[in-house]
């Protein structure tokens, strides 16, 4: 019998045929996995990266569980491979430097000025180690599908970023719209808006876009598929755009030198491959083009330094200065160095240890409390949280680095060179950056870095063995030792496995406590103070050594005390017991005095209650608690006291003055004018002079005289400082009040022109409008100041309106800046951020113990307060 052939197919060619087929599904299967593999690495990247920080969220306990539950099970499934494979974690040149940081932070944990605040952040420095080792390790993952994760995950955040900022736009167009109607001349937004709501903090998604930066130009040049250069060309300008909108000026800087440092190094990298090719004798300098002199590149270079350095000049003597460009960070910064290396040079070694930055500043300045949470200096904070051993660890770090990277760059094919030059671009725009921001204390960056680590072991690993076409490492680099000893090896991965062990046993004791503390301080919020008191209990019992627990279970005794007729002194003996304690492992907390101090004086012992007002009044910048003790002076009856701590109060906080507070008692009404003639309200005439005319605004019989004099000083002070605009539109104030509005005019045009988003400027140029009679005028006005978030202007356009016809969203818009807008009592962020950042723990509604202090708000609140009610009870 004849074999069939009509198919091409013989029974002797039909086994192999079977073998290639059965190899194609083998392959197939293969793709899937390792697509499967990036999908879930990406998802679980994802979630770190997309998801803002835990100790910012409302309810801080469930999404730090959710946190430590995502760590759990990536630790499980690698130790699980782990296991599988019989083998250690890591391998790589990196193991040595990478444990020697966690040592050094380690030792300053140890060392630390407030040990329990620093373990949790070192817990937390050791699962994003755990991330980098099992992005190194685990199977079906490479160093090319790791950078297309990282890409697509850039290009997800920077879409995801627009879509907020969208929305942010699309309600300006509504309300213009609304309002005045559409045209060219209002169709932008009076400020750029900046992005929000996405990762930790704009800065820290900008942060991480600066790394993602180099591997889209990287794709967009040399891509490997039709594919990759695809997204290379589309992340560039989706990632600028929204790196533009998070208004980050040192990412601006960062990322573009990320860019083009990535662009420079793939054009030398293919030139050094293309003359490989062509048979030239391989060496370093076949990447530099032939007809480029060094000092062609100096010459380059100081042009390019030139044309920044005059653009920046350019900017800074315009005549326009708007506020989303000269944003004042810069102050804060700068006083954050000097903060930063002042506590270094108190504690060079160790460091004052991590995540306690944030504690010391009060005592070395304090005068940013809210934009002050870390050094703003990447490389600053190491040292401050580290010491000397944390500096020397992470030039350990860097030097290997910077070795395997040159390593990968010599004896890699093509696609891994480029790969290497993207990430070392990535790690100098990161660096950059952090020269003006710091990631240290956020989520997102080191996860971030993680992965960025993961794709350098991975390329360094997977790098073309070396042949007589590969350009071997030269110089310094090529004499560093390459290998450690095998016994050494063994040991630095034994100990690593144990290190990432180190998260979860931390976690599973301090957790509880943690659940137990959400559950009393929820219970506080509600106000049922027994369910409170019993959870903070237990609390403190688990975990005594968190300083919160013991205060807000402290403010808890005390309250009930109070409630109970103040007839049961177990309750507060046992307030001034954890109030002490607490003041004992946080003795600089002005939060924890002011608690204490109360309770003093709740407990009959007035000497200990005025000391620790006292005490607490050294915190110049923080308003609550010196309320709150200027209150407890009041109830001990010391005069003199109150008098100057109620005087200290309205100077840090002028626009507490007018404030239905002082008609709290009649002791207030009758000291008021005292008070008042104490504080800094009697030194700066253009203060002085808006407060009077705040007071007019309600009580229009109010005199006169004293608004003359203060204007005829706030102008010799406005002739002096014109670009002061805060003065200027109080000197435009002042004028409008008195009659002169020429005067009023020419000042709060200018101060609109200097800056346009200055909302002050844009609100009171609106009420000038009005009172000119011409209301379009002033709704266009206020329009721009709703939309820079000034609530007056939400009311005042409102009141334009009949009830029936207020545009829509004002309500809304105005029950957000109820909530949100800065007061120093009602909505007292550095008390916040004192629990949520230093201690990751959910905050109370008030940080201290309830008194008539929390009525202390300025009418405009008041205003605020009673404007929505209205509105909503007129809503059809």
């Amino acid at each position: 019998m004849r074999p069939d052939t009509s198919s091409g197919v013989t029974e002797a060619t039909r086994p192999r045929m079977t073998q290639v087929r059965t190899t194609d599904r083998a392959i197939d299967r293969a793709l899937v996995a390792k697509a499967a593999a990036v999908v879930v690495a990406g998802g679980w990247v994802g979630y770190l990266l997309f998801t803002g920080m835990p100790q910012l969220s409302l309810h801080v306990f469930p999404r730090t569980l959710a946190l430590h539950l995502m760590f759990a099970g990536l630790a499980a499934v690698y130790a699980g491979w782990l296991v599988g494979a019989r083998r250690l974690p890591g391998g790589s040149p990196l193991d040595l430097p990478v444990l020697a940081l966690l040592a050094a932070y380690g030792i300053a944990t140890v060392a630390s000025v407030a040990w329990r605040v620093s373990v949790e952040p070192l817990l937390f420095l050791t699962a994003a180690v755990l991330v980098f080792y099992a992005l190194s390790d685990l199977p079906l993952l490479s160093a090319r599908s790791l950078s297309n994760m990282l890409m697509l995950l850039g290009l997800a955040l920077s879409l995801y970023t627009l879509w907020v900022v969208g929305n942010d736009y699309a309600d300006y167009l509504r309300l213009v719209r609304r309002v005045e109607g559409l045209s060219g001349s209002n169709i932008f937004p009076p400020t750029v808006p900046r992005a929000h709501d996405v990762s930790d903090h704009p800065n820290v998604l900008a942060m991480v876009l600066v790394l993602i930066v180099p591997f889209f130009t990287m794709a967009a040049l040399r891509g490997e598929t039709v594919w990759e250069r695809g997204l290379g060309h589309a992340g560039l300008p989706v990632t600028a755009m929204a790196l533009f909108l998070t208004l980050s000026r040192g990412a601006w800087i960062g990322a573009t030198a990320a860019g083009l440092l990535a662009a420079i190094g793939v054009a030398l990298t293919l030139t050094a491959y293309e003359r490989e090719k062509q048979g030239f004798r391989p060496s370093w300098d076949n990447a530099i083009p032939r007809n480029v002199s060094p000092t062609a590149l100096v010459a380059v270079v100081g042009a390019l330094a030139l044309a920044v350095v005059a653009g920046l000049a350019a900017l800074a003597s315009a005549s326009t200065r708007p506020g989303w460009l000269f944003r004042g960070s810069l102050s804060p910064r700068e006083d954050a160095w000097e903060a930063a290396l002042d506590m270094f040079a108190d504690y060079p070694l160790a460091g004052v240890g991590p995540h306690a930055f944030g504690l010391l500043y009060p005592q070395y300045s304090g005068e940013f409390l809210v934009h002050t949470q870390h050094a703003h200096n990447g490389f600053l904070q190491v040292a401050v949280d580290a010491g000397v051993i944390g500096l020397l660890a992470l030039a350990a770090l860097g030097v290997v680095t910077a070795w395997m990277l040159l390593r990968t760059w010599g004896e890699g094919v093509i696609g891994q060179r480029l790969l290497a030059v993207a990430c070392a671009s990535g790690l100098a725009g990161f660096a950059l950056h952090n020269q003006l921001d710091a990631g240290n204390m956020w989520k997102a960056p080191p996860i971030a870095l993680a992965v960025v680590g993961a794709i350098i072991v991975r390329n360094y690993r997977e790098r073309a063995l070396p042949s007589a076409a590969a350009v071997a490492p030269t110089g310094v680099m090529s004499r560093i030792p390459t290998r450690v000893p095998h016994y050494g090896r063994i040991a630095v991965r034994a100990a690593l496995a144990v290190v990432m062990l180190l998260p979860f046993i931390g976690w599973y004791r301090i957790d509880p406590a943690h659940h137990d503390y959400y559950l009393g301080a929820d219970a506080y919020n509600r106000g049922d103070l027994l369910t409170a008191a019993d959870e903070l209990r237990d609390a403190v019992d688990a975990d005594s050594s968190v300083m919160v627990h013991r205060m807000l279970l402290g403010m808890a005794q005390a309250r009930l005390f109070d409630a109970a007729g103040r007839q049961d002194r177990v309750l507060i003996e046992g307030a001034v017991v954890n109030l002490e304690q607490a003041v004992r492992i946080d003795p600089r907390s002005d939060i924890a005095r002011a608690n204490l101090a109360r309770a003093y004086q709740l407990a009959g012992r007035p000497e200990e209650a005025a000391r620790e007002a006292q005490i607490t009044r050294l915190a110049r910048n923080h308003v609550a608690p010196v309320l709150a003790v200027a209150e407890v002076y009041e109830l001990l009856g010391r005069e003199e006291d109150a008098v100057a701590t109620y005087a200290q109060v309205i100077s840090m906080d002028a626009s507490l003055a007018d404030s239905a507070f002082w008609d709290g008692t009649p002791w207030r009404r009758a000291h008021y004018d005292e008070i008042v003639g104490a504080s800094i309200l009697s030194v700066n005439p253009c203060t002085y002079g808006a407060h009077i005319v705040q007071v007019r605004r309600h009580d229009p019989t109010f005199g006169t005289e004293d608004l003359r004099g203060a204007n005829r000083a706030c102008e010799l002070l406005v002739f002096t400082a014109p670009n002061e605009l805060t003065q200027r539109v109080a000197l435009g104030r002042i004028k409008m009040e008195l009659g002169d509005m020429d005067a009023a005019f020419a000042h709060l045009r200018a101060s609109a022109d200097r800056q346009p988003d200055f909302a002050p400027a844009r609100r009171e140029l609106g009420r000038w409008y009005a009172l000119s009679g011409n209301v379009d005028a002033a709704r266009s006005e206020w329009v721009r100041a709703v939309d820079l978030g000034d609530a007056e202007a939400v009311m005042l356009l409102g009141g334009t309106y009949p009830a029936d016809d207020r545009p829509a969203g004002l309500d809304d818009r105005l029950e957000e800046l109820l909530a949100t807008s800065s007061s120093s009592v009602q909505n007292d962020v550095v008390s916040i951020l004192y629990y949520r950042i230093r201690w990751g723990r959910m905050s109370p509604v008030w940080a201290m113990i309830p008194g008539e202090w929390q009525t202390a708000t300025p009418r405009i609140y008041d205003d605020m307060r009673s404007t929505l009610v209205r509105w909503q009870s007129e809503a059809p």
